[in-house]
């Protein structure tokens, strides 16, 4: 090679062409692992790709990186080995619950109160409302 030639991508870019989405969006993310796989763990990565996606593997990076301080990728194909396959395109996805709180079940307050939670609240109840009468 002459001077000022370009190096071969080889030689610039460990990260093979197929790994370089999901390693773009990684680090886009800000999280900053090392890359420096094996050729055999390159393989295992491009087939953890075809199963479930550049998308979902970032994601999940993305998170245990924000729980954990995580300094190799070695670290993800642990944990990229047991996520499912991506969804078969076109695949609507399951509805959430219908808008804030759709999760809490209300309480009729004129409704008399069973469990033990309802008694230790009118125990507390009776409890303050001595307390106020007290000069």
């Amino acid at each position: 090679m002459g001077e000022g030639a370009p190096a071969p991508a080889s030689l610039t870019d460990p990260i093979p062409p197929f790994a370089r989405p999901l390693v773009d969006r990684i680090t886009a993310a800000k999280v900053y692992v090392g890359w420096d796989l094996t050729s055999g763990e390159w393989l295992r990565l491009d087939a953890m790709l075809r199963r479930s996606g550049a998308d979902m593997l970032a994601e999940h990076a993305v998170t245990l990186a924000a729980r954990q301080r995580v300094s190799s990728a070695r670290y993800f194909l642990r944990a990229w080995t047991s996520l499912p396959p991506a969804p078969t395109a076109g695949t609507v996805p399951a509805a959430p619950a219908a808008g804030p709180g759709a999760d809490v079940i209300p309480l009729d307050p004129t409704a008399p109160r069973k469990g033990r939670a309802a008694q230790s609240a009118d125990y507390l109840a009776a409890a303050l409302a001595r307390m106020e009468a007290q000069p």
